[in-house]
C-alpha cells in the first residue's frame, strides 16, 4: 500500500518539527517577500508545520495569515504558538482554502511533494483563490528531477521552470519574480494578471 506525503508527514511529524525548529533557511527571503506586501495583507500559508520559521516571519510583519496543514500533530503545535491564527487541517487537495480569496499565498516546500497532475491542479486552484494581482510565492527545483524527501523519504518530484512558468501563465499568472536561498532552495514569485 502507497503512503502520500500527508500521511508521512504526520508519521514523522515530531521528526520535522525538531529539524524546522532550529532551521533559519529562507527567512531572508520571506522578509523581503513580507516587505513588497501591502500592510495587513491577507496571506494564505499552505503546508504551514508547526510554524517556525516561515509563519513566525509572516507573523512578525503584522500581516493577516490564514494556515493550512495535513498533520494534526504539526497544527497541534501551530495552535499552541498561534492562538489567534485560523488553521484547518486538510490535504491541500481538499481544502476549501477558508472560501475566499487572498492578497497572497505561499507554499514553502510543498509543491513537489504532490504529483504532477495534483501540482497542476493546485496552481490551477489557486488562481481562483488569489485576488486580482495577488502574488502566490512557492519553492521547486528549477530543473525537472526526483529526488527523495529528508523528511519522510517518499519521492518528490519537480516539474522544473519550464513547465512550472507555462502552469502558471495558462492560469493567468505572470512570473515576477526568483529567489534563492542559503540553501539553494528556489522560490518562483508569480502574480494574478487576470
Amino acid at each position: 500500500m502507497s503512503i502520500d506525503s500527508a500521511t508521512a508527514y504526520e508519521t514523522h511529524a515530531l521528526e520535522f518539527l525538531r529539524a524546522r525548529d532550529h532551521s533559519t533557511i529562507g527567512t531572508a527571503v520571506l522578509q523581503v517577500w513580507c516587505a513588497s506586501l501591502s500592510p495587513n495583507a491577507e496571506v494564505l500559508e499552505l503546508a504551514c508545520g508547526a510554524g517556525f520559521p516561515v509563519t513566525s516571519v509572516l507573523h512578525e510583519v503584522g500581516l493577516q495569515i490564514w494556515a493550512i496543514d495535513s498533520s494534526p500533530t504539526l497544527l497541534a503545535h501551530f495552535q499552541e504558538r498561534f492562538p489567534s491564527i485560523p488553521v484547518a487541517c486538510a490535504r491541500v487537495q481538499d481544502s476549501t482554502f477558508f472560501s475566499k480569496q487572498f492578497d497572497a499565498v505561499l507554499a514553502i516546500g510543498l509543491l513537489f511533494l504532490l504529483d504532477e497532475a495534483d501540482q497542476l491542479a493546485l496552481i490551477q486552484r489557486l488562481a481562483t483563490h488569489l485576488k486580482l494581482g495577488g502574488r502566490l510565492l512557492f519553492t521547486a527545483p528549477l530543473q525537472a528531477c526526483q529526488w527523495r524527501d529528508a523528511s519522510t523519504g517518499l519521492l518528490s518530484h519537480s516539474l522544473g521552470q519550464d513547465a512550472y512558468v507555462a502552469c502558471l501563465q495558462a492560469h493567468g499568472f505572470a512570473m515576477i519574480g526568483h529567489y534563492v536561498d542559503e540553501g539553494e532552495n528556489h522560490y518562483y514569485e508569480a502574480q494574478r494578471v487576470i
